[in-house]
């Protein structure tokens, strides 16, 4: 059964990420050369001037050095993409572009719904090698999951960003739960919050049910830069914090957290700030706080 609060407890996944999909950057290399992928994001494929509602263009910024750390511009590189599925996709030439000398925006035409694993680089130098993208960032326990795959789409102008993040939710429990795109709030860097104005269906998903789709932030700041992502529910235990360097409850000590909680991000990430789950922490706080004060 789901636990149920009076207050309404709002679940809290701190995407420290999000502007990326997996803990990016990544590296992968043979010795001689190496690849970092620095960010991946998906937009619309337009075939022949019409939109392509099953598929989408991925994108991989990617650069490539030598061991010794110089610039490497290799003119026949070959880029096939793994996803989750171990389906392969090769390099779609007229969408990828340069960015500078070593480094460029690879492009690859998947289905909507494909998970990006790993990035196979075959450069004629050395050894074909890999780059691993990992799991994507997800929270877990006896109710629910919630799983943040990556920005799919985001335009700016002068007075506003517009961000679409995919996400999805499956109900663990025994009873029905409803989601809908307005229990998703987007905290930027300096702790402001923006409800979603729309995306997938709001439905119920009886127990064991999921849903994938869809969900967008028509009103940023132009200068906002995502930082994490509420999930407001009628039930929870507090704050979870989920980062790259761990995975806890920020309202309970570790020990009393439940034994069901799972995070596949919690690896130590050496090039991490330290204090950033701190910092994340107290603003996390805050945000809980302006929301209790609302309701």
């Amino acid at each position: 059964m789901i636990r149920t609060s009076s207050l309404g407890v709002m679940l809290m996944l701190m995407l420290s990420v999000m502007d990326s999909a997996s803990g990016l950057p990544v590296t992968g290399g043979n010795g001689e050369l190496c690849c970092t992928v620095f960010d991946m994001f998906k937009g619309p494929l337009y075939q022949g001037g019409s939109y392509d509602a099953d598929r989408m263009i991925l994108y991989l910024d990617a650069g490539l050095r030598w061991s010794n750390g110089s610039y490497a511009e290799l003119p026949r590189v070959r880029y096939v993409l793994i996803d989750g599925n171990d389906r392969s996709y090769t390099r779609d030439a007229s969408s990828s572009k340069p960015i500078s000398p070593g480094r460029q925006l690879l492009a690859f035409a998947v289905p909507r719904e494909a998970i990006p694993k790993s990035l196979v680089v075959d450069s004629g130098v050395g050894k074909v090698f890999k780059v691993d993208f990992g799991e994507p960032l997800n929270y877990s326990d006896e109710n629910i999951t919630v799983t943040y795959y990556g920005i799919v789409g985001s335009r700016l102008d002068y007075s506003r960003k517009v961000l679409d993040i995919d996400i999805s939710v499956r109900n663990n429990s025994t009873s029905p739960l409803r989601v809908s795109p307005e229990n998703c709030t987007l905290v930027d860097q300096w702790g402001w919050g923006y409800r979603a104005t729309d995306g997938f269906e709001p439905r119920m998903l009886n127990a064991n049910e999921s849903i994938r789709g869809v969900v967008r932030f028509r009103y940023l700041a132009p200068s906002s830069i995502p930082s994490m992502m509420l999930y407001n529910l009628s039930y929870g235990d507090g704050i979870i914090v989920i980062s790259e360097e761990r995975c806890e409850n920020a309202t309970r000590a570790s020990t009393e957290q439940n034994s069901s909680t799972e995070c596949n991000r919690c690896a130590v990430n050496e090039n991490s700030v330290k204090g950033r789950v701190a910092a994340a922490k107290e603003r996390l706080a805050r945000v809980r706080a302006a929301h209790e004060a609302e309701s």
